[in-house]
């Protein structure tokens, strides 16, 4: 995989119409300039390719652009594409997270500090769905 000013680039010229920048119309690089936190003369030397950011940089580009900030990363050749298989995946949304694997991410060891974890998550649980009934029935859910 090509990584480094060229292949940054690509990738912003690639994701920057999902983000709801036009890059060719008038004044949209100044727009992704200016939400990415960066000056222009800088975003168009990352667009000419002629120019790598400090990782730094990468962060509010990546914000602007709503990538995820390792990807552009690996494209900028800053780290290599192995290294992401080093991360641990965030929770899907759709996949609830147990308890324990919450305690897991936490580092939390001890098994009294790992059922707090699980009592306080069930709590957390209960009072949301007790939420969502209230809302549900247009009024709002006794506290209690």
């Amino acid at each position: 995989m090509d990584a480094g000013p060229a292949a940054l680039a690509a990738y912003v010229r690639r994701y920057a119409p999902a983000a709801g920048y036009d890059l060719d119309a008038y004044g949209e690089q100044s727009r992704l300039a200016r939400a990415a936190d960066m000056g222009t003369d800088v975003l168009a030397r990352i667009l000419n390719g002629g120019r790598l950011p400090k990782p730094a940089a990468l962060w509010p580009l990546a914000e602007a652009l709503g990538r995820p900030y390792l990807e552009l990363l690996v494209e900028s050749g800053t780290i290599p594409a192995e290294a992401l298989a080093h991360v641990p995946s965030p929770p899907v949304a759709s996949k609830p997270i147990t308890a324990d694997a919450l305690a897991d991410q936490w580092g939390v060891t001890d098994e009294a500090d790992r059922e707090y974890v699980r009592d306080s998550l069930e709590r957390l649980r209960a009072l949301t769905r007790r939420s969502a009934s209230g809302r549900e029935g247009g009024g709002h859910a006794a506290s209690g």
